[in-house]
């Protein structure tokens, strides 16, 4: 068959086995090109005034229709007659557009987080957790491609890099300080990798973010805790790990990002793997008896998968980190509790087990948190040696929290505490 109207393009059909093409009736060299799994574009082949043949693509159809197939064919052909060659002029226009790219701040950062991903960002270095280089991803597609991307990597300046933080950072200096962080790893890269001669990042200065020393009254744990019980009748993965957040006081990634595989169900723990940790370490974390209840609701009878998949029904994704953080974020503006995020679960149920309610020490909340923080000095040396995971010591402590959250959740309401 050959293409001599719409129709017949329209009628061209796939063949399973092999790649089809069908030549225009008008235009010599032109045809329409149909892989075994439908799709179609158009192709053409001409031969140089050198004698070398060579075959270039026009677009595919139907987004490039008949006529217009035929006109760019005509125009490529004219120039062939002129002693062009279209194919191989588009082929060191691709390359030349890729090295300007790479030039740029926008190329930089896409080729820093590409070898972030194995590990290839800075000597000696470990990947790049999926979680952190989702988030440093965001935030160059939403804030540093847009505004600095098409910037010359060597012509980016200082007063350039500040200019922009105190742009992006307008009521929401944490966005300015990721921005920085994307951009001060990105530009060592460049400096180890011979790509640009300075980082222009390094003095840009923020206000220093502010500790947080938030922790939820029992009254706030009840209202989201229920709150969540909401959600989860509309949105299951969101609202049960929120609740399963609240219980285990493990980070928003971690509890995103639980898999089947990682729950020992026999034993009743979850061990986090290190390159899904923030220190790299795997972690191990007992569930109690409530964990457990939200884990089999999460689950249903399979127990396979992703506990929390992005979309009902669907576990071969997970939620994303940011999810749950919003989440609890619009539910936490719905009641009227001020100034509370998602992380403040861990500081909340920590505090709570190191008071006179539960009286666990600091070192064992540390180890329920998987904070290196309490083995400095001293005690870091001792931890290279010592493996014991205290996990009868974690599996007290978060029993405990969990019995006390229950208690508190269950209470009447009598207004804030």
């Amino acid at each position: 068959m050959k293409i001599a109207t719409v129709a017949n393009a329209e009628a061209a059909r796939a063949n399973p086995a092999r790649q089809i093409e069908y030549p225009d009736a008008k235009v010599r060299g032109l045809a329409l090109r149909v892989t075994p799994a439908g799709g179609k574009s158009w192709t053409l082949r001409y031969r140089t005034l050198e004698g070398r043949q060579r075959r270039m693509s026009l677009g595919g159809y139907p987004e490039v229709g008949l006529s217009e197939a035929r006109r760019q064919a005509h125009a490529r052909l004219g120039e062939v007659a002129g002693g062009g060659d279209p194919a191989s002029d588009k082929q060191v226009a691709r390359r030349s557009a890729a090295g300007r790219k790479l030039n740029t701040v926008e190329g930089l950062v896409e080729r820093y987080l590409a070898d972030a991903e194995s590990g290839r960002h800075r000597p000696n270095a470990r990947p790049k957790r999926r979680g952190t280089l989702a988030l440093d991803g965001y935030y160059f597609e939403r804030h540093i491609r847009p505004r600095i991307g098409n910037v010359p990597v060597q012509e980016l300046t200082r007063s350039q890099v500040q200019r922009f933080l105190d742009e992006v950072g307008l009521g929401a200096p944490s966005t300015a300080r990721h921005c920085r962080a994307v951009l001060r790893q990105a530009y060592n890269y460049a400096i180890r990798r011979e790509l640009a001669s300075s980082n222009p990042v390094q003095l840009a200065d923020l206000p220093a973010p502010k500790q947080r020393d938030r922790v939820l009254t029992d009254a706030e744990l009840r209202a989201i805790w229920q709150a969540a019980s909401g959600l989860a009748r509309r949105s299951a993965s969101t609202g049960l790990a929120i609740q399963l957040a609240m219980l285990t006081l493990q980070r928003g990634d971690e509890i995103a990002g639980l898999h089947s595989r990682e729950v020992d169900w026999s034993v009743r723990t979850w061990t986090i793997p290190g390159e899904r940790t923030k220190n790299h370490l795997t972690h191990v974390v007992p569930l109690s008896d409530q964990s457990l209840a939200i884990l089999g609701e999460a689950f249903g009878d399979e127990k396979e998968g992703f506990a929390f998949p992005a979309r009902e029904g669907a576990r071969g994704t997970h939620l994303r980190r940011d999810s749950i953080s919003k989440s609890v974020r619009r539910l936490t503006e719905v009641l009227g509790i001020e100034d509370a995020t998602a992380h403040d679960f861990r500081r909340t149920g920590g505090t709570n087990v190191t008071s006179e309610r539960i009286g666990m020490p600091r070192f064992i909340v540390s180890r329920v948190l998987n904070q290196i923080s309490d083995t400095g000095g001293a005690a870091a040396v001792t931890a290279v040696y010592d493996r014991n995971e205290y996990l009868a010591d974690k599996r007290k402590a978060l029993q405990a929290w969990a019995n006390l959250l229950e208690q508190i959740v269950t209470l009447p309401t009598k207004g804030w505490r």
